[in-house]
C-alpha cells in the first residue's frame, strides 16, 4: 500500500464566513489500488480556521474529519490528472466563539461530509507528489461548513511493493 501525508491551506466558503481567515490541515492518506489508474482511499485529518472576532486569535473552527473516497486516473495510468469524490463523516468538530454578552461559547457537532476533489499526480525522481484542490461541505448545526482547500501531498511507501519482477 501507499501513505500520504498532505499540509493544506484552505478557506472557508458561504455565508458568515467572511470572518475566518486561511484555514490549515494536515491529514494522512492510503490508497488501496483497485486497477492500474484507480485507487480506493482512505483518509483521516485535521482542520482548524481561526476566527477573526476580536478574540485574540483563541477563536474558530476545528474539524477531524474521516473520508473514504474513489480516486480514478483520467489516462488511467495512476499519474496525471484525477478526480477523487469522497464521503465521510466529521469524528468531532467544535466552533468557539463570542456570544452576543461577550461569553466564549463552544459549539460541538458532528456530521456527514461529501467533498469533491480534483488534481494532478506526478513524480521528481522516485518521490511521487500530488498537487489537488477539493470542495467539501461538512454538515453541522442544521445548516454546513463548506471550504475549498488547496493541498500538496509527499507520498511514503509502508510494506513490500511488487514491481513485477
Amino acid at each position: 500500500g501507499q501513505a500520504n501525508a498532505q499540509l493544506g491551506v484552505m478557506k472557508m466558503v458561504g455565508n458568515d464566513t467572511k470572518d475566518y481567515s486561511l484555514g490549515f490541515g494536515g491529514f494522512l492518506k492510503a490508497g488501496f489500488p483497485v486497477s492500474d489508474g484507480s485507487d480506493v482511499t482512505l483518509e483521516i485529518g485535521a482542520d482548524i480556521f481561526i476566527l477573526n472576532d476580536g478574540s485574540d486569535y483563541t477563536d474558530g473552527t476545528a474539524m477531524c474529519p474521516l473520508k473514504a473516497g474513489y480516486r480514478y486516473t483520467l489516462n488511467g495510468t495512476g499519474e496525471g490528472f484525477y478526480l477523487e469524490p469522497q464521503v465521510g463523516y466529521n469524528i468531532y468538530g467544535v466552533t468557539s466563539m463570542l456570544d452576543d454578552q461577550g461569553y466564549n461559547v463552544d459549539l460541538k457537532y458532528h456530521g456527514l461530509i461529501l467533498a469533491a476533489g480534483a488534481g494532478y499526480l506526478f513524480s521528481i525522481g522516485n518521490v511521487p507528489f500530488d498537487i489537488n484542490l477539493r470542495y467539501e461541505t461538512v454538515m453541522a448545526h442544521g445548516g454546513s461548513n463548506n471550504l475549498v482547500s488547496l493541498g500538496i501531498t509527499k507520498s511514503f511507501s509502508f510494506g513490500k511493493r511488487d514491481n513485477g519482477n
